[in-house]
């Protein structure tokens, strides 16, 4: 689900991770840019996006940092006078152009993960190719269950709606206790879908993805809970087919 075959055997897990931010008016070419005076990004003074806003808001499209962040990943961060290692939700900024807090004499050296047993997680992107798009939506979700199906721990994280991955920790809060019956995951979504704010700076509509941002997070936690959800991906391909024409 992500990137080219080229890509995946040449690139590095920490290179996602680290990957810079796009936007629209940003991933052009030179002319391009040029002809409406250049963005805050890149030789600009004002986010097109927003022209108002302070700050770029050019939108993260690493598709790992969601799903492991859901994981509780932290990374380990290394200069010549020290190391440390924070979550890896913490690396990010909501900046486009400060998007991450790794410092500049440093190095991303490790990826950690803790003890992952009872835990199940799942993955769902939305992009126009299912080959190898970035990212316009993306969901990542991790529950615990006990032996009696009620949920211990929850995670969900949404990705490519801000320039930083956004941990929707109301959503998981909720499921918390409660068996992932259909009205905890119902509430869930819509808590998720609340903090979802994307802006017209990527592929497809904006409000179209806001929208379909419950939907992804209820078939992401469908799919924990061990539903057959291939239908409602084949019903998304068809609604990206209308959306493409």
């Amino acid at each position: 689900m992500i990137a080219t075959p080229h890509i995946r055997n040449m690139a590095t897990l920490g290179g996602n991770i680290c990957l810079d931010t796009r936007c629209t008016y940003y991933d052009q070419n030179y002319e391009w840019r040029k002809a409406i005076n250049f963005c805050k990004k890149k030789d600009g003074e004002i986010c097109w996006v927003a022209t108002g806003s302070p700050k770029c808001m050019a939108v993260s499209s690493t598709d790992t940092a969601p799903a492991l962040i859901a994981l509780g990943a932290n990374v380990r961060l290394r200069s010549r006078s020290e190391e440390r290692e924070i979550p890896l939700a913490d690396l990010y900024n909501n900046d486009g152009m400060n998007y991450l807090t790794r410092r500049p004499n440093e190095i991303l050296t490790e990826i950690r993960l803790g003890s992952l047993h009872g835990w199940k997680s799942t993955y769902w992107k939305l992009r126009r190719r299912g080959s190898f798009d970035f990212p316009v939506l993306s969901v990542a979700a991790a529950v615990r269950l006990s032996t009696g199906g009620v949920i211990e721990e929850a995670r969900i994280v949404l990705g490519a709606v801000a320039s930083r991955p956004l941990v929707a920790a109301e959503a998981a809060s909720s499921l918390l206790g409660r068996p992932l019956n259909d009205q905890a995951i119902e509430q869930a979504a819509a808590f998720a879908a609340r903090i979802a704010k994307p802006l017209d700076n990527t592929d497809f509509d904006m409000s179209w993805r806001k929208k379909v941002t419950s939907a992804f997070v209820t078939n992401a936690l469908r799919e924990l809970r061990g539903d057959d959800v291939s239908a409602e991906r084949l019903q998304l391909t068809r609604h990206l087919s209308d959306e493409s024409s």
